[in-house]
């Protein structure tokens, strides 16, 4: 397995750190019931980071109340970086398979995120996909019933994203008015519908998802093609940000407005 560069690693620390300052709400304290409802809305080797940093964190301050704030986050996030990370990197030129190897638990769990944060874009769309099965895309207005979400990716080189490297990354035509862009939205909001929109059943699984697509893409956004009314009924919805090499990935599918 390759190399894997410490900023890597301590950008997947810096993650968890967030999820745990946002999950204590506005007074931006977190204590373990905060905590535990966040990390119900997460899966796999990510839930565990944010559990186990929380651990951490709460160990390092010795502190009986379990409540973290702001500051004992980022004294954590520096023990981390120089103990956990930066210690392991002993020729300073990323960490080796056998450095990893040497590493605890916790660092050990922050470079399997980070590895997974550096999967392909394609790969994360097919990921993508399988977490949004069942899922039904109802939103924007929509006439349509019963539409799924599917995976979408494109190659590129993107640094960022944005109307125009989507036009440029899809080849679109923007003289042609099927092919103009019509609506770009906030990811966020279009997700906490989506959460809205399901059954307390599929909640978590929606929750998910968000999760998933917000923890390694980039500059997420939601993009409407087709002018309207003019590009005709069908507009395709693209829900898409950067993957970490540079290709556009997310998920995409249809809304009807007649």
């Amino acid at each position: 397995m390759s190399r894997i560069a410490k900023s890597e690693v301590n950008a997947a620390f810096e993650w968890a750190a967030a999820q745990i300052i946002e999950a204590g709400g506005r007074d931006k304290i977190t204590s373990r019931a905060e905590i535990r409802r966040k990390i119900a809305e997460l899966t796999g080797a990510e839930r565990d980071l944010v559990d186990f940093f929380y651990r951490f964190i709460v160990r390092l301050d010795g502190n009986p109340s379990e409540r973290v704030d702001r500051g004992d986050v980022e004294r954590a996030l520096v023990v981390a970086r120089e103990q956990l990370v930066a210690a392991f990197d002993t020729n300073d030129n990323g960490l080796s398979t056998d450095e990893v190897a040497a590493m605890p638990p916790l660092g050990r769990l922050a470079v399997k995120v980070a590895r997974h944060r550096q999967r392909s874009g394609e790969e994360l769309a097919n990921h993508f996909e399988a977490l949004a099965q069942n899922l039904v895309f109802d939103d924007f207005g929509t006439e349509l019933t019963n539409e799924q979400l599917l995976s979408f990716h494109a190659p590129a080189q993107l640094e960022s994203l944005t109307a125009q490297s989507f036009v440029a990354t899809l080849g679109l035509n923007i003289d042609d008015p099927t092919q103009r862009i019509a609506r770009i939205e906030s990811a966020a909001d279009f997700f906490r519908r989506l959460v809205e929109h399901h059954t307390p059943g599929q909640t978590a699984q929606a929750v998910a998802l968000a999760q998933a697509m917000q923890s390694t893409l980039s500059d997420l956004q939601v993009y409407i093609v087709g002018a309207d009314p003019e590009g005709g009924p069908i507009h395709p919805v693209y829900i898409v940000g950067v993957a970490a090499d540079g290709s556009l990935a997310g998920l995409r599918a249809r809304v009807r407005w007649s």
